[in-house]
């Protein structure tokens, strides 16, 4: 049971299933111990109704009291602050919340695009190159992980781990099927399989993991050029992801 700083009206958590971005949201929500109204949203279809909440039409969006918030990392931050449940998703002194958004931008920077780029580009040298760019970024998020762990800032999961868990179970499950690789089971990567057997087995992690045989699908519009979505468009145009 919270008791919501601002109000008792239970938050809207408008989703798509197989969204990682809105999976963060979903997570902070379970994680926080908030109850919510779930809506399954298509961000595909773009009424007037869905973009009066948020003029992108992209999920997730809250909304909350009347009001919108969305970007799946302001997500986060918004169910932290918004209700007090004696759980905290980012540290409570400055420079411990410095370093989460630090190494959370790190993961929208570094680990997303490649993620994307490998499956949607065709060139043999554009895709090694994204598979180089993940590991280089894994490795630099391994360095910066409290070394007893398991997550990335200790004994119980933040902001950092619920950025990257979704990306990292779709680099466990989509990446092996289309693009025949994965992150190395080796001692350079021990820290990152302990991390990862730690969140995937987290209880508001694996409650919002769709299934492998579910998950896969959706992505082979992306690994065979066909998807349309604005992800998949910025990738097409080396731009930044929205």
């Amino acid at each position: 049971s919270s008791s919501p700083i601002m109000s008792s009206l239970l938050p809207k958590f408008y989703n798509a299933w197989f969204c990682p971005y809105a999976q963060r949201a979903w997570i902070s929500f379970l994680e926080k111990g908030v109850q919510f109204e779930y809506i399954e949203q298509d961000p595909y279809n773009k009424t007037p109704e869905w973009l009066a909440l948020n003029p992108q039409g992209l999920v997730p969006t809250i909304v909350h009291n009347g009001k919108s918030v969305y970007e799946s990392s302001v997500c986060i931050q918004y169910i932290d602050e918004a209700w007090d449940t004696g759980k905290h998703l980012l540290p409570t002194d400055p420079y411990g919340r410095a370093k989460v958004r630090i190494w959370s931008d790190h993961i929208s920077k570094k680990l997303e695009p490649p993620y994307y780029r490998l499956l949607m580009k065709r060139e043999e040298s554009e895709r090694t190159q994204a598979k180089e760019d993940i590991l280089k970024g894994v490795r630099t998020l391994m360095a910066e992980m409290d070394p007893e762990g398991p997550f990335f800032s200790g004994s119980s999961l933040s902001m950092v781990d619920i950025m990257f868990a979704p990306f990292a179970v779709r680099f466990q499950i989509v990446l092996p099927h289309f693009r025949q690789f994965s992150i190395p089971d080796d001692k350079t990567f021990k820290r990152y399989h302990t991390w990862y057997a730690a969140v995937s087995q987290h209880e508001s992690v694996k409650k919002t993991t769709p299934e492998a045989d579910k998950l896969i699908p959706v992505y082979t519009r992306y690994a065979d050029g066909s998807a349309s979505s604005m992800v998949a468009e910025a990738i097409k145009k080396g731009t930044t992801l929205p």
